[in-house]
């Protein structure tokens, strides 16, 4: 492979910024420094710009089934990491929903190999536990699923077909333990879910804007409360997905005070967009229909405090994009039944926006700087996902995913302008300042400030993960 020199720019890790250029040879970073004589078979000129870690996605589904296999997310793992490396994204992590006709571990290896056709960018998969009732002997696979290094196992706590009970939960949390995975919760109480959902159609309140009143703060906060004193009680660490909730976080930042080792993640569409922007769409608002929803604009302020105080530790997307047209190619999209929410399918796509979003909202606007993006959107998921030091950071012998970020350029966010297969932008007509405009894949050069130079399918590697790094 070609070496590649990047000179003049400012690294930015999750703990400093530096003056320095960036040596690359097979891959990897082989050297860092100031003044250099260094040669190269390409040199890349970053004066004026920032050389930071690929961004790290661990939460996308993508090809990903939903309401019981009867549909699936517009993007294929081709796609899908098209569109991440396009924003600046080189690792996604996607999850493993179990087949009806499969155990999840045959799932697991199905699901892998479609993967590494496919990408185009570095993927590997959590597996989502699914309850007894569909699977007794899960917790063999799980303990298999390690050897595959898969280090992380999903629990709902909602949702019919999905959701775990909590002595499940203890089960899985303890094997969890015992097997240094981390577990993570979708964190809902299904069952008061559940009920508003159907308090809601019964008294004919069914038009897609409703589906926020049936997820209400209390049932998001209850569960977080809930999980947390299940896994304290156990002696595991957890992870709390898509964190919508101000009051959700914050029954996170008291147990990390308290010496929980708890962790949670929000997305951008949490923290920039509000309920207030499609509550008079009619059925076009099934556009913005994701679980946990997206909530009032009021309560954007409490997330952005947890994560400017560290209570909230990563940012990822949970991109599950549909269309709200129907292309013939794919199975029914966001209005196949409208003005009936519990239909909806929910998913917001996002993979391709969520640096340039985090940095205008997060960095422009002054609440995080630098240093405090790049661990949020790299260094954090690649330390609790057990990809720490080989990515996430810039330093020699890591994997050479690195972005060079222009922190001058404008940009507007389209539909029309993405990668993802998705016909619509919740963040559309958004202007940020700052974007990349080099991305590299372990050495390759995949963006360049014409697009992308390639999108071979494969091209992106399977990840094995390694038991993750608390600290």
């Amino acid at each position: 492979m070609p070496t590649t020199l990047i000179t003049n720019g400012t690294v930015v890790n999750a703990d400093a910024a530096i003056r320095a250029d960036v040596l690359v040879r097979d891959g990897r970073i082989v050297a860092l420094g100031t003044g250099t004589d260094w040669t190269a078979d390409h040199v890349v000129d970053a004066t004026g710009k920032l050389v930071m870690p690929g961004g790290i996605d661990a939460h996308t589904h993508l090809e990903y089934p939903v309401d019981g296999f009867s549909t699936h997310t517009a993007d294929d793992f081709h796609s899908g990491t098209v569109a991440a490396a396009c924003g600046g994204t080189t690792t996604v992590i996607d999850f493993v929903k179990k087949e009806p006709d499969r155990t999840l571990y045959d799932t697991y290896l199905r699901r892998r190999d479609t993967a590494a056709a496919k990408a185009v960018v570095d993927v590997g998969l959590h597996a989502i536990v699914p309850p007894r009732a569909a699977q007794p002997d899960v917790l063999d696979d799980l303990r298999r699923l390690v050897g595959e290094g898969a280090t992380s196992w999903k629990f709902f706590m909602a949702y019919p077909g999905q959701m775990v009970d909590d002595d499940e939960l203890l089960d899985g949390f303890e094997l969890a333990r015992d097997l240094d995975v981390l577990p993570m919760v979708h964190a809902e109480n299904g069952h008061m879910v559940a009920r508003e959902v159907r308090r809601l159609v019964d008294s004919g309140r069914t038009a897609e804007s409703f589906h926020m009143r049936a997820h209400g703060h209390d049932s998001e906060a209850e569960a977080v409360h809930r999980a947390v004193v299940l896994a304290d009680s156990i002696g595991t660490p957890l992870y709390v997905v898509h964190v919508s909730s101000a009051a959700a976080a914050d029954e996170i930042s008291q147990a990390r005070a308290a010496g929980s080792r708890v962790y949670g993640e929000t997305c951008p569409q949490y923290l920039v967009v509000a309920y207030e922007d499609y509550a008079d769409l009619g059925e076009r608002a099934a556009a913005y229909v994701c679980s946990p929803p997206i909530r009032e604009r009021s309560n954007q302020d409490g997330l952005w405090r947890m994560l400017a105080t560290g209570a909230l530790s990563t940012v990822a997307t949970d991109h599950a994009g549909f269309c709200l047209h129907q292309p013939e190619d794919l199975p029914p999209q966001k209005l196949r039944s409208p003005g009936y929410f519990p239909k909806v399918p929910n998913g917001v796509p996002g993979v391709e926006d969520r640096l340039m979003v985090l940095w205008q909202s997060g960095v422009v606007s002054g609440v995080i700087d630098p240093c405090r993006f790049v661990d949020l959107v790299a260094a954090r998921p690649a330390k609790l996902f057990g990809l720490f030091p080989r990515k996430g950071v810039v330093a020699v012998g890591a994997d050479a995913d690195l972005v060079i970020w222009d922190p001058a350029a404008d940009h507007v966010i389209t539909a029309a302008g993405s990668h993802t297969r998705t016909d619509y932008n919740i963040y559309e007509g958004m202007r940020v300042t700052g974007r990349p405009v080099h991305v590299f894949s372990r050495g390759e050069h995949l963006v360049d400030p014409d697009g992308l130079r390639t999108d071979t399918p494969g091209r992106g590697a399977f990840l094995t993960r390694a038991a993750p790094r608390l600290h």
